[in-house]
């Protein structure tokens, strides 16, 4: 009996440390736990059609009705996109302080990516790349490897917008919906790691102001299919503000400077909306199948070629 009264008494105490532990790192209006959805017919960049940052509930109801539950325009060379991806469109435009949005970018004042003249010619030569160079696997697109991140900074629009937050003590977790991909934003003061470390998603470090949490993102990993612009991501930096305005309702802005790929920094906000949903699989496998056989083909082309050989049809 003596013992299990001790071993009681120990939960009692681990309980109570955990709590006041857990206190200590979610102060009251600082939680940002929960499931969270960006949805809507709001993308990052502003539609050509849409010549304002804040609409009037006039223009705003006119491009719903044109717009809401019709999947958004497919370029002609994206193979089988048209007809295989779940577009999440019977929803309105996203709204930030009640007043709808045009685009999640607020500065540049076009809601567009400035990108600089040698960013173009790169992403150009990356398009034109993906057309027709098969020759390897790492010379495909990331997105078509499976390799594509979750952010920094993270979006909205109507494909896998959803998030999970969950906040630890020294560290919180941002998990999204698209390509499944995890990031954890420390909070226990240690630095950035040295230039030479690189991630795709960046390395994140937090801190608390007020009931804002503030990330500073850097140590971004080079974009391989740019390197005709150079190390494009070298001097990325990403700062993004988190603030929970009330159970149902998550301010987020961010901040990107790019001096490699941008002829100015780009900011932009958005409000995330409580949800029930869960987090569905993003199941990128059939990119991973689809690859071999992309590559198959191109050895196929190459037997075909003149000069080509029978040896260069030996599928990867």
């Amino acid at each position: 009996m003596r013992a299990a009264v001790l071993g009681i008494g120990v939960c009692l105490v681990a309980a109570a440390a955990w709590s006041a532990e857990r206190h200590t790192v979610r102060k009251p209006g600082r939680s940002l736990d929960g499931m969270w959805t960006t949805n809507s017919l709001t993308s990052f960049e502003r539609p050509e059609e849409l010549k304002s940052l804040v609409l009037s509930e006039e223009q705003a109801a006119a491009y719903e009705l044109k717009h809401r539950g019709k999947p958004p325009p497919i370029p002609d060379d994206v193979l089988g996109a048209a007809e295989s991806e779940w577009w999440e469109t019977d929803v309105g435009l996203g709204r930030v302080r009640g007043r709808p949005r045009s685009s999640w970018i607020v500065s540049p004042a076009d809601g567009q990516v400035p990108f600089t003249a040698q960013a173009k010619a790169a992403n150009k030569a990356r398009r034109e790349q993906g057309k027709t160079n098969f020759d390897h696997p790492e010379a495909r697109p990331r997105g078509e490897r499976c390799l594509e991140t979750g952010g920094p900074p993270l979006e909205g629009g109507a494909y896998n917008t959803g998030f999970k937050i969950v906040q630890a003590p020294g560290a919180v977790a941002i998990f999204t919906e698209w390509m499944n991909a995890v990031r954890v934003v420390r909070l226990d003061g240690r630095a950035h790691p040295p230039p030479a470390v690189r991630f795709l998603s960046g390395d994140s470090v937090g801190r608390w102001e007020g009931d804002t949490l503030v990330v500073e993102t850097t140590n971004f990993a080079p974009e391989v299919v740019n390197a005709a612009n150079g190390d494009a991501q070298a001097d990325m930096r990403v700062v993004e503000r988190f603030r929970r305005l009330s159970p149902v309702e998550l301010h987020y802005e961010f901040f990107i400077s790019n001096p490699a790929r941008y002829a100015q920094p780009i900011q932009g906000e958005m409000v995330f909306a409580a949800t029930r949903a869960p987090i569905f699989e993003f199941a990128c496998h059939e990119g991973n199948y689809s690859l071999r056989h992309a590559l198959a083909g191109g050895r196929q082309s190459d037997a075909a070629a003149p000069g080509g050989s029978a040896a260069a049809s030996v599928a990867p």
